[in-house]
């Protein structure tokens, strides 16, 4: 199913005189997963998913289906102008969107090197791991992962796009007696991933991670590495920065634009453009992207918007819409936290006493309106003190407001890691003062 204009054609053939949307998303991904330092799985797949939105009066209708064949293609349609025939009444939905605005063109995100990645050389780089981790008396676990993929949207009123992106991530957890550590690397061009690196990474936080202590729960400075630092932007990109909430007033910038709401240390964009988090240049309604402040110095900038809370917020279409409907509304999905200058061996020097945090696991949202969540650390807690990393700590619960915390920064990292979380997100270490954890605990 990768011709999509066929099946485009094919589909507006069906539904002449009614407007239609298609968007046509193509996956194909290939895992390899080990575990107990042995290779357990090796799956591939592929797969493609078309919807079919009808819009007429102000009615509209949607279809899925992943058979590509007439009969299929028929039926599918025929289903949607049934359901179109009988919506109860006006839902209020735009008219689809004609091609007028340029769209910019991204960088290059596919890589064939990289979507076509072989068994056998994941299988490689994986005995390479275990024999490493075999000599040192560790244990691993983790995927292999690459793939790539193929997203369309069209209309019938003469809009058609695609875009293509090859992937590839490798994620790492180790055990090392009592300690375990963790370390993820993704990209969309193979030649830049660092195995080696990565698989160092974990080993040494696992060695590192061996008979944790106990402390106290209260208030701490913490070092937030990029993977920690990337669970706190995915809920501020969900529930601070979309349109939806921003209009419903459940959002910590509604009304806010222009004013200083973070620490003037960070600033946050998004940018599927170019730059490490680069993504689609269009949204699913076919809308041109580009490079979007969200907070600059800790000031508000912008919220993200598609055309219906565009219009009702009486502002400017960002180019964020995801595809309708969703419960979501618009939201960003190539977020860059701006690097700052201070490494993290620096950040560690420089702390008489704190918490060097790997990576946030189970969190949840408490508060949206402050961002309050909570969640457990994971994979490589260390105790801080006196400029070195002196052991490992057992795993802790905080509860704690992102809002509170991105005004709490000591520094920034100067270099970023990008995360596949809800779209692409990427960050740098976070020094932070006060952090609070609420308990402690043995898991």
């Amino acid at each position: 199913m990768n011709n999509h204009k066929k099946i485009c054609d094919r589909i507006f053939k069906l539904t002449r005189g009614t407007q239609t949307e298609v968007i046509i998303d193509f996956r194909q991904s290939a895992l390899t997963r080990f575990a107990d330092n042995v290779i357990s799985q090796n799956v591939s797949n592929t797969d493609t998913n078309v919807s079919v939105r009808l819009v007429k009066n102000g009615k509209m209708s949607k279809v899925n289906f992943n058979q590509n064949n007439p009969a299929e293609i028929k039926k599918s349609v025929q289903n949607a102008f049934y359901l179109l025939k009988n919506q109860a009444g006006n839902s209020g939905s735009l008219e689809l969107l004609k091609p007028s605005k340029p769209i910019i063109k991204t960088k290059n995100l596919f890589f064939k090197s990289t979507a076509e990645v072989s068994p056998v050389f994941k299988a490689l780089k994986i005995k390479n791991l275990v024999k490493k981790c075999k000599a040192a008396k560790q244990t691993c676990y983790g995927t292999l992962e690459n793939g790539w993929q193929k997203i369309t949207v069209a209309n019938n009123l003469g809009l058609y796009l695609s875009h293509k992106e090859s992937y590839i991530a490798y994620g790492i957890t180790v055990k090392d007696k009592d300690g375990f550590g963790w370390a993820q690397q993704g990209a969309n061009d193979i030649n830049l991933m660092d195995f080696d690196k990565t698989e160092e990474t974990a080993r040494r936080k696992a060695s590192l991670a061996g008979t944790p202590i106990a402390i106290n729960p209260g208030k701490y400075t913490v070092i937030l590495e990029p993977a920690a630092v990337a669970d706190l932007l995915m809920f501020m990109n969900i529930y601070g920065f979309g349109g939806k909430f921003y209009l419903e007033g459940q959002s910590f910038i509604s009304g806010k634009f222009g004013k200083k709401v973070l620490s003037d240390k960070i600033s946050i964009y998004d940018n599927s453009i170019d730059g490490p988090s680069a993504g689609m240049p269009f949204d699913f309604e076919g809308f041109p992207r580009k490079k979007l402040p969200l907070i600059e110095k800790g000031v508000v900038k912008n919220a993200v918007f598609d055309r219906k809370t565009a219009l009702e917020a009486k502002t400017k279409n960002t180019g964020h819409g995801l595809p309708i409907p969703n419960i979501y509304g618009p939201l960003p999905l190539n977020t860059l936290v701006s690097p700052g200058k201070t490494s993290v061996d620096d950040m560690i020097k420089q702390t008489s006493k704190g918490i060097l945090i790997t990576q946030f696991h189970y969190t949840n949202m408490l508060k949206p309106l402050n961002l309050e969540i909570t969640g457990m650390t994971r994979n490589g807690t260390y105790l801080i003190e006196n400029g070195k990393t002196k052991r490992a700590v057992k795993n802790m619960r905080f509860t704690e407001s992102i809002v509170k915390a991105l005004n709490n920064i000591v520094c920034v990292g100067d270099k970023t890691i990008t995360m596949f979380n809800w779209g692409k997100i990427s960050a740098p270490a976070l020094k932070i003062k006060d952090f609070n954890f609420s308990s402690s605990t043995e898991f």
